[in-house]
């Protein structure tokens, strides 16, 4: 349980890096493959959004393949 809770957080500090409140997984999984040697699976992002941290931006778009989520509040989570 403790470990999934660090992996969440670790994930919402690459969401709050990549310095734009619109996000999908594959440009945070760069920057988390990056920081942290490994990627996670997107499935943690519906859960960020489940928690109130990410909300859906839109409509997805390549053929419903990439979904968008827009960061609630990132002034308030980057302190």
């Amino acid at each position: 349980m403790n470990e999934a809770l660090n992996e969440l957080q670790r994930i919402l500090t690459a969401c709050l890096e990549y310095g734009n409140p619109v996000i999908c997984y594959s440009w945070v999984a760069r920057l988390y493959k990056a920081r942290y040697g490994r990627t996670f699976h997107q499935a943690r992002l519906r859960q960020l959004e489940r928690l109130g941290v990410l909300a859906k931006d839109g409509e997805t778009s390549r053929g419903r393949h990439r979904r968008y989520y827009r960061i609630v509040n990132p002034a308030a989570l980057a302190r």
